[in-house]
């Protein structure tokens, strides 16, 4: 018997994948210049492109920062915990 929440996530998935191939067979069959349809398949790649690597560069900021700070917060921890030990 399959799980509900895996018979939505294929049905979602199937979804997604439908869009992407309904979307670029209608970019594709569009009353446009071949060159120019796909002049903007590549801007969109090339954009696409530039915002993965603006959020990739976010998260890693936002990871090193909590990093830091979960570094931080465990050698004060420590640092509690010799003073108990030693008083």
């Amino acid at each position: 018997m399959t799980d509900g929440r895996c018979g939505l996530m294929g049905v979602g998935l199937s979804f997604l994948v439908g869009c992407v191939v309904g979307g670029t067979t209608a970019l594709l069959y569009a009353p446009q210049s071949g060159a120019r349809t796909r002049r903007r398949i590549v801007d969109f790649a090339e954009d696409l492109g530039d915002r993965a690597g603006d959020v990739t560069g976010q998260v890693t900021e936002k990871i090193q920062k909590a990093t830091e700070h979960a570094t931080e917060k465990f050698h004060q921890t420590v640092e509690r915990g010799r003073n108990l030990v030693n008083t």
